[in-house]
């Protein structure tokens, strides 16, 4: 199977295509809530908590509609993309522990993979095109990737890029002592980085696995000669990307158009990444003419806010589609939840719509599961039930679970009463007592379940308790989030959940294609394996609202973002 600089298709022979044999997917993510080190799961943030943030740093702003846009603004930034940052940055290292902020302003601008996701646009599906890669070629036992890079690259200091930049790149991210944790598990299946020359090298894999290749279009490269005594660096960012690092001072980094850029030169020369934790003052500023991005509105500003005329005039809607899934995960080692027609009945009493209406005020969308275009595994998603509670009760029913004793109204089976254990994060108290708290998506479905006679009691605690309550299967369902990248390894996000064996070989089959297009026909067999056993039940998937200038052309979202060296501005 190959992949040359010149086509757009990954090409292979049937013969290949059969020795391939088996198959798996992982993430990085969007949304100023998500954490540092993306796990394979973790529980929400409660929405209290986001919207009590929110009205505490977010005063009402009637004035915005009213704020006078001032075109001379544009006109003197007419080469510089500017950015609203909502969340801190923090460190800008490209690999140890970003923050999803300090991902977006450095991987694909300062530095860059070797693979170039390309995601579907309606005329052609996902593929990968070449990056840092000018071609590469997998063997046809499915155990080997050869890697040609472009030979008249460097680093913004001078370097060239050489195979052994990749190698330690490589080998840093699969050192376990390296905590390179949001993308080691991608190289998994990795045995050996092997140089063949100064611009060719060598993977071994352990088993053939498409992930391995997902991976290469997400690790950015570094130079070895920079960062070979520590992954900080000592906080230089020396890359091989369009942009260099100008500035980073008074909130604001500024990344400058690197001139001896080894690739086709974006059109945008500068770009600047602005931190303003008031949500407030960022749409006035776009408003203003200031920010042409902002990736995401907060509750309190869609869509009212994002209807101004002044914002209508300028700006288009922006959808970052994040790959982030809130879930429940049933605890198939304990009964009754040993039962597959218990967990159908429960995910039947998950009220998705009104959840993502009311919950996240419109800024999730009901999800079931993890497979959407685009989402943790890119392919077509299943229909989306409603609240059923009758057909809930005739699935309990049939399992044995009946109310034979109606006065107290829990079902029972065998003098046992249905009572499950639910563990979530924890839920803030009201900052102010005489205000009742916002009801969460849990409480939606604690509700629904007691009105059909099921009992469930919930325990909270922080991270770390949730964590190891979740090892240790001391829970009967769990409330979850995923984070990661789009087209991920399923197994990820079902790794405490039951596997049949028709979901592993909807895994093993996800696992063996080496193109992207082929993972996302195989994914909609994943989807019905899941709905067979049900080890777990989506509850939303976050649907972030954002804005971006109508001076800005060409951006696709992919994967929660969007890839800046593809925008350019309209004419004057």
């Amino acid at each position: 199977m190959v992949r040359h600089a010149g086509g757009d298709n990954m090409v292979g022979t049937a013969s290949q295509v059969a020795l391939l044999g088996a198959l798996v997917a992982v993430v990085v993510a969007a949304g100023c809530d998500s954490p540092a080190r993306v796990k394979p799961w973790r529980h929400a943030p409660d929405p209290a908590t986001e919207a009590q943030n929110a009205a505490q740093r977010t005063p009402s702003s009637p004035a915005l509609s009213d704020a006078p846009g001032d075109p001379d603004l544009r006109v003197a930034r007419a080469h510089t993309l500017r950015i609203h940052v909502d969340a801190e940055p923090g460190r800008l290292s490209p690999l140890v522990a970003p923050s999803v902020w300090a991902r977006r302003i450095t991987l694909g601008t300062i530095f860059e993979p070797l693979l170039r996701y390309v995601p579907p646009d309606g005329q052609a599906p996902a593929r990968y095109a070449p990056r840092l890669a000018r071609s590469w070629r997998v063997a046809p036992s499915g155990l080997e990737i050869r890697i040609e890079l472009e030979p008249d690259v460097t680093f913004h200091d001078g370097h060239p890029l050489t195979a052994a930049d990749v190698q330690f790149t490589l080998d840093a991210v699969r050192d376990p002592r390296r905590a390179i944790d949001h993308l080691r598990p991608m190289l998994d299946d990795v045995e050996a980085v092997e140089l063949v020359s100064a611009h060719e090298l060598r993977l071994r894999l352990k088993r053939p696995s498409g992930w391995v290749l997902r991976a290469l279009a997400e690790v950015p490269i570094l130079p070895m000669h920079v960062y070979d005594g520590s992954l900080l660096g000592g906080g230089a960012l020396i890359g091989t990307g369009p942009w260099r690092l100008a500035s980073n001072k008074a909130g604001t980094v500024h990344l400058a158009r690197y001139d001896r850029y080894w690739g086709t030169r974006p059109a945008i020369a500068d770009l600047e990444f602005v931190y303003e934790p008031d949500a407030a003052v960022a749409l006035r500023e776009a408003k203003r003419g200031s920010l042409d991005l902002i990736a995401a509105l907060i509750p309190a500003h869609w869509p009212e806010q994002a209807n101004a005329p002044g914002i209508v005039a300028a700006f288009r809607p922006l959808e970052l589609d994040a790959p982030r899934l809130r879930y429940l995960a049933f605890n198939t080692a304990r009964p009754p939840l040993d039962d597959p027609r218990v967990r159908h009945a429960l995910a039947l009493l998950i009220d998705r719509h009104t959840i993502a209406r009311r919950v996240f005020g419109g800024l999730a969308r009901p999800a079931l599961w993890p497979i959407w275009p685009g989402g943790p595994i890119s392919g077509a998603e299943a229909p989306v039930p409603e609240l059923a509670p009758a057909a809930a009760a005739r699935l309990l029913g049939e399992a044995g679970w009946t109310d034979s004793e109606p006065k107290d109204g829990i079902r029972d089976r065998a003098g046992k009463q249905l009572r499950l254990l639910m563990i979530g994060g924890e839920k803030p108290a009201p900052r102010d007592p005489s205000v009742a708290p916002p009801r969460l998506d849990r409480d939606h479905f604690i509700e629904a379940a007691r009105r059909i006679g099921v009992v469930i009691d919930v325990r909270t605690g922080g991270e770390a308790w949730l964590d190891k309550r979740v090892t240790d299967g001391a829970y009967d369902i769990a409330e979850l989030a995923w984070t990661g990248m789009a087209d991920s390894d399923p197994a990820q996000i079902l790794a405490h959940a039951e596997r049949s064996p028709r979901i592993d070989r909807a895994i093993d089959a996800l696992t063996a294609a080496w193109d992207p297009a082929e993972r996302a026909r195989l994914a909609p067999e994943l989807a019905t394996a899941l709905a067979e056993t049900w080890p777990v039940a989506g509850i939303v998937a976050d649907a972030p609202q954002g804005l971006i200038a109508k001076r800005v052309r060409g951006a696709r979202v992919w994967d929660g973002w969007i890839d800046l060296s593809q925008l350019s501005f309209t004419g004057p």
